[in-house]
């Protein structure tokens, strides 16, 4: 049987991922927390030999305002709801990254491409919201086109996205290919993961995926094999959202771990992919904890590894090798 494959992939967005539900005055601590948990999560990862996809905000990218203005999109989604809007956000930004470490991250960029076997995707340029009422295809296609642009230009390939809070919107697959972009990171599979306008993510669909974090209520999730030939972008769908717990109560995290140790497990009997995802700035306070909950996990999937039963790899990585979900026609989910 073909060896189990364990991903991980990470969204990186600083300030430009909260800035629409949370407050900067409330949450810089923790964005600040990101300086000190991307090298410590670099270090973990070297030492167990784990390859990671970090899906970047594509404004992170510039290096100062003036770049960033100068990379904007041809086109701006008008959004229903503008406060989901970045843009006019921009005026009241900093300098640089010295100057403002909320929103600027190329120096986070280089650390993680000077780390061996780390991949650095896609977020979008913006952290465009997909399935928001207000903005439509043409407006993906130019935020898609400048995240490629103001990548390239620091000599960075991007083959793999991830849609900003897993708004995928399937009809927009096509665009992401005619981009190059090989991969993405679609839902896990189920009502409860279905993507879906921020008005339709309720305190009931809240609290639901926080009891299948701990409590198997939609059982185990297993990728399985498909054939290379399908066409790209490949679905290398998500399997769990790592939920920073430790810091809560430590008995729920202890829940949350053993579930994801089980969902290992069955990922190596049926020979296919473990996606474990979760944001930096989800370490960003109590670090050591939560290192201490994924040094737990590793250890886990380290001992199917050293068993010959599980690698590690990115998410271009597991589309390369014929791993993924088989799409089907690409159609829009409903709003």
């Amino acid at each position: 049987m073909r060896a189990a494959r364990f991903v991980i992939s990470l969204d990186l967005e600083l300030y430009w991922g909260v800035r629409d539900h949370r407050r900067l005055e409330d949450y810089r601590v923790a964005l600040l927390g990101v300086r000190r948990a991307v090298p410590a999560m670099l270090k973990l990862f070297e030492d167990y030999g784990v390859m990671a996809t970090w899906a970047t905000v594509g404004m992170l990218f510039c290096e100062h305002r003036d770049e960033l203005l100068a990379s904007l999109p041809r086109r701006i989604p008008a959004y229903r709801d503008a406060s989901l809007s970045p843009y006019p956000h921009i005026a009241s930004i900093g300098k640089n990254e010295v100057e403002d470490p909320f929103h600027y991250g190329l120096s986070l960029i280089r650390l993680i491409e000077a780390s061996p076997g780390q991949e650095i995707a896609s977020h979008t340029f913006s952290h465009y919201y997909c399935c928001e009422p207000g903005q439509d295809a043409d407006d993906f296609e130019a935020d898609l086109e400048a995240a490629v642009t103001v990548a390239a230009r620091r000599g960075i390939r991007l083959s793999s996205l991830v849609f900003p809070r897993n708004q995928v919107r399937r009809e927009y697959l096509e665009i992401c290919r005619n981009l190059g972009l090989e991969v993405y990171r679609g839902n896990p599979p189920g009502w409860l993961y279905q993507a879906h306008a921020r008005a339709r993510n309720t305190g009931f669909r809240r609290a639901a995926r926080l009891l299948d974090s701990l409590t198997p209520l939609t059982g185990a999730r297993c990728i399985s094999a498909v054939s290379p030939l399908v066409r790209q972008p490949v679905n290398v769908a998500a399997t769990r959202f790592l939920r920073p717990l430790a810091t809560r109560s430590p008995w729920l995290a202890r829940r949350q771990r053993a579930r994801i140790c089980r969902e290992i497990d069955e990922a190596v009997r049926c020979g296919g992919v473990y996606h474990l995802w979760w944001h930096p700035h989800n370490f960003g306070v109590g670090l050591e904890a939560h290192l201490s909950e994924l040094l737990y996990i590793l250890d886990h999937m380290a001992r199917w590894r050293e068993a010959g039963r599980m690698v590690t790899a990115t998410m271009a990585d597991v589309a390369r090798q014929g791993l993924g979900y088989q799409e089907g026609p690409w159609v829009s989910p409903a709003l």
